[in-house]
């Protein structure tokens, strides 16, 4: 036996508290995007949202389950983007049931223990145009229309109301056109008002994000990044639009910190003309790892909740810049000095998330979202000991016959530890130039010998000592630098 639930969304204002931005048949959308994480057969038909659950009954334990989890996203996705809405809903053997039973639910009536036959006849769509008729014939509730002769009812109202009978008793299969998401969200919002400074326009951003929101839920997907263009007017002498593109490094289902940082963004810019509309689209999606489509498993997993490392770097290199955000990157290098580089975090905030959030097993990348390698890179094991504190610039020491002087003699602990870069490092050299760290050929060439020192209140010094011939000036005296302090 078949199931349908049909679905009502209704805005309301409460006392004291501002309208809902958005009409009704945005919400209707809405909501059935989010429908589709229930079961794939979805149609908008009126007023209403139709969902076929037959398939979908066993696989989330019955209907009774699936229509708490269903009102449990719904509020879910109402409360997150702070919106006033009342859903109703009803259940029926078929759709037309589920739907008559939702509009006498909407008068007021008992639709869940209302009988089939006893369903009032405007609750059919077909009967609607014919009601004046009926109701003089005495057809007030489907029974009597259905005790009335088939060929008299076709010839004197039409075929289509007989179909919609057939397919309220079920002997006639549904027609509707399933909802499908398209594959890349896109979506276009023309402001109540021409819009001059461009933090205004995220009142305009926030509801195309909510819209988004229920995109990204039916497709059980997180956004990784999105552009915005805003539409300027054609009257100035300017551009036609202008546009901003976010990226996240981790992919974002719950879109407020997408939000934060495109609020961010928008403080900096500076429109040359005023704004009439704004469009949204998705760049890069990502299925979720805890979704049953990217892990092939029937069971979520717990999500992350909260603001981490990641969005932390993200939200402050959108509102102080990249140049002052940032991230130490190790380098390819033998000496220590050049051994790490700061870079701007957001370069590398794919480097920092992979770290910390190392990818799962069976995770799935979506078009149009920017992957790396998925090898782990060879761990290095090194007997070197390095210091925890690193000098800037070595500092030349004086020396006692052939060992160095620091605030009094020194004991030697451990060493040597040998580091040669030589000739393939030499400035102006080819494998220089293809170098493509800052700074990198202008250090000379090293052949040093490292060494652990004492001094004599007991700390633990980091010393080399350049080898004889370590120049192309040949042979001098050895010299001592000091490098670093130990903890």
């Amino acid at each position: 036996m078949r199931c349908w639930i049909a679905l009502r969304i209704s805005t309301t204002t409460e006392a004291g508290q501002p309208a809902c931005p958005m009409d009704a048949a945005t919400l209707r959308q809405a909501a059935a995007s989010l429908a589709l994480g229930l079961t794939p057969r979805v149609a908008l038909v009126d007023e209403a949202v139709l969902m076929d659950v037959t398939g979908s009954l066993r696989l989330f334990g019955g209907l009774a389950r699936l229509m708490q989890l269903l009102a449990q996203r719904l509020e879910a996705f109402f409360g997150e983007n702070g919106l006033q809405a009342e859903v109703q809903r009803a259940q029926g053997a078929t759709s037309l049931i589920a739907l008559g039973r939702l509009r006498v639910l909407g008068e007021g009536g008992a639709a869940v223990k209302k009988r089939v036959a006893e369903l009032p006849m405007h609750t059919l769509t077909a009967a609607r145009p014919h009601l004046g008729v009926l109701e003089r014939i005495g057809c007030r509730t489907w029974d009597d229309l259905l005790r009335l002769p088939r060929d008299g009812v076709a010839r004197r109202f039409g075929a289509e109301l007989l179909q919609a009978l057939d397919r309220a008793r079920g002997s006639a299969p549904d027609d509707y056109e399933w909802l499908l998401l398209p594959e890349h969200f896109e979506e276009k919002l023309e402001l109540n008002a021409l819009v001059t400074h461009a933090p205004a326009l995220m009142a305009g951003v926030e509801r195309l994000l909510v819209q988004l929101h229920a995109w990204l839920l039916g497709r059980q997907s997180g956004l990784s990044a999105l552009k915005i263009t805003w539409h300027l007017d054609k009257r100035r002498d300017v551009p036609p639009t202008g546009e901003l593109e976010v990226r996240t490094a981790q992919p974002a289902q719950d879109l407020r910190h997408v939000a934060r940082l495109i609020s961010e963004h928008l403080v900096q810019q500076k429109l040359p003309a005023p704004v009439h509309s704004l469009t949204l689209q998705s760049l890069a999606t990502e299925l979720l790892s805890d979704a049953a489509a990217a892990t092939g498993s029937l069971l979520m997993e717990t999500r992350q909740q909260g603001d981490g490392v990641v969005e932390l770097v993200e939200r402050l290199s959108a509102r102080l810049g990249d140049a002052r955000v940032r991230a130490w990157q190790p380098c390819a290098d033998h000496r220590p000095e050049l051994m790490q580089r700061w870079v701007p975090a957001r370069g590398v905030i794919a480097s920092i998330s992979a770290q910390l959030y190392p990818a799962r097993p069976g995770r799935k990348r979506a078009k149009g979202s920017k992957t790396a390698s998925s090898s782990p890179p060879p761990e290095v094991k090194t007997e070197a000991l390095y210091p925890a504190w690193l000098l800037p610039e070595p500092i030349k020491l004086a020396a006692a016959g052939n060992n160095p002087v620091y605030q009094g003699p020194l004991r030697r602990l451990a060493g040597p530890q040998r580091l040669e870069a030589a000739e393939w490092l030499l400035a102006g050299s080819e494998a220089a130039r293809q170098q493509p760290f800052s700074g990198l050929s202008a250090k000379p060439w090293a052949l040093r010998d490292y060494f652990i020192y004492r001094t004599q209140q007991g700390g633990l010094l980091w010393i080399y000592s350049e080898r004889l011939g370590a120049t192309p000036e040949g042979a001098r005296q050895r010299a001592w630098y000091l490098h670093g302090f130990f903890a």
